[in-house]
């Protein structure tokens, strides 16, 4: 498989080099995450009113999430982060995110919204991923 990361000269540049404009891949497999929250395996809310407590709850369920379907953090090829708060997301998960997925970065996008289905939730993030 090959993933290809691209970012135009004849756009402008990614914010801070975090992510990656284009993800071109050849491949026959791809795995997409539904919103992923911040539950543990009892369904119970990790980090009620903690939003990096929120995020690392979702990005190890993300980790999971991936091993069960014979992928991992390099496959990841998109994210969509929905949160409650958008300035305390950058502020206090995006710098988590950035480091979980590393020289990976995927492509972003980060939505405010006014609520998630459960009102303690502050964050919910899905993910595609690309696997031969």
């Amino acid at each position: 498989m090959t993933i290809e990361r691209i970012n135009p000269t004849e756009i402008y540049k990614p914010n801070k080099n975090i992510y990656t404009q284009v993800i071109k891949t050849i491949s026959s497999k791809r795995i997409f995450l539904a919103g992923i929250v911040p539950f543990n395996q009892k369904q119970n809310i990790i980090g009620i009113e903690d939003i990096l407590q929120q995020v690392k709850q979702v990005l190890q369920n993300i980790e999971h999430a991936l091993r069960s379907a014979g992928a991992n953090l390099a496959n990841v090829v998109r994210i969509n982060v929905l949160t409650t708060d958008i300035d305390l997301y950058i502020q206090k998960g995006a710098p988590h995110v950035i480091n979980f997925f590393g020289k990976t970065k995927p492509t972003p996008t980060t939505y405010q919204v006014s609520r998630l289905v459960h009102p303690d939730r502050m964050v919910e993030i899905e993910a595609t991923a690309i696997i031969d």
